[in-house]
């Protein structure tokens, strides 16, 4: 098998930008002699012929020569990748990374993935953005954070997407309620119980859908905008709550106690996810902050996924 030499493949690909071999040999600091013979070499290894020679007039590249050209161009990038990554395995991860998170489940993931990557990479910064899910996924589209973390409620075709952990929802109800110290509910018990909703985008229609699919048309007492508050009404007596995150004190931001309560049967759960650019390739910041998020159980008795990527429909 002939081996391609990739010095020859860089002359064809500055040939094919400059539009001369003159042109070529001065951007590349060589001979035009040089660049003309790995050309010739070149053809003779590929057994094709990649350029028209016109006389005082520069060259052009034959159909075939455009084909190989744009192949070489993505060979020579792959080898800049491949250096550059290892510099980045000798040298360590360093730079600058911008992440975005739901804002819901900030809380619960910042802190633990902040502290991981400082004591992994201390040369690596990474800037966390609090974002609704609407916004994380056009962050992440649009290449304004590499990476993003949130609810796999409404995926994006754009997207690429990797199962971080499943969280099962529960009911929130005030530390006297009359559901409080069950092991379980089902959801046709708090069918008439006044409801307070998390009003956020995709949230609101992920508990709408569960209790939809359940019969049950809530009672709709109060819309919140954030967990904090939807559990701080919930304390006061105010009604009770649909949730997916668990803080570890129990008691709400006044300070006033709620009980979680498990809910029987088989409801759906909300998946964490990672996402970034479909067809993108991972840098290697974005994998050290991927690896760290896989690592960091955000619900300590949430299930486990049977897998491990997820696709958008």
């Amino acid at each position: 098998m002939s081996r391609i030499g990739m010095r020859n493949i860089e002359y064809l690909v500055c040939v094919a930008s400059c539009g001369s071999i003159t042109g070529a040999a001065y951007e590349l600091g060589v001979s035009p002699s040089s660049v003309s013979a790995g050309i010739a070499d070149l053809e003779k290894t590929l057994n094709l012929q990649l350029l028209i020679r016109h006389h005082a007039k520069g060259v052009s590249l034959t159909p075939a020569g455009e084909r190989i050209a744009v192949r070489a161009r993505s060979l020579l990038d792959d080898a800049d990748q491949i250096l550059q990554d290892a510099a980045e395995l000798s040298q360590g991860i360093s730079g600058e990374i911008s992440v975005g998170v739901f804002s819901v489940l900030a809380p619960y993931v910042v802190p633990g993935l902040s502290h991981s990557l400082a004591n992994a990479h201390p040369d690596l910064r990474v800037r966390f953005h609090e974002l609704d899910l609407t916004e994380l996924s056009d962050a992440v589209s649009s290449g304004r954070c590499e990476l993003g973390i949130g609810y796999f409620f409404d995926p994006s075709a754009t997207l690429s997407y990797e199962l971080l952990e499943e969280v099962r929802p529960h009911l929130c109800v005030a530390a006297n309620h009359h559901l409080a110290n069950l092991s379980e509910v089902q959801l046709g018990d708090i069918a008439q119980e006044p409801l307070i909703m998390l009003d956020l985008p995709h949230s609101r229609e992920y508990f709408a859908r569960i209790l939809d699919e359940a019969g049950i048309n809530p009672v709709v007492s109060f819309e919140a905008r954030s967990a904090d508050l939807a559990r701080a009404m919930v304390g006061r007596g105010m009604g009770v709550s649909l949730l997916n995150m668990r803080p570890a004190s129990g008691h709400s931001v006044e300070g006033l106690p709620y009980r979680e309560v498990e809910i029987a049967g088989d409801v759906e759960p909300a998946r964490i996810v990672a996402s970034w650019p479909k067809h993108a390739r991972l840098t290697r910041r974005a994998e050290a902050v991927l690896d760290a998020a896989r690592s960091i159980q955000v619900v300590k008795n949430s299930s486990s996924p049977k897998e491990t990527h997820v696709k958008a429909s």
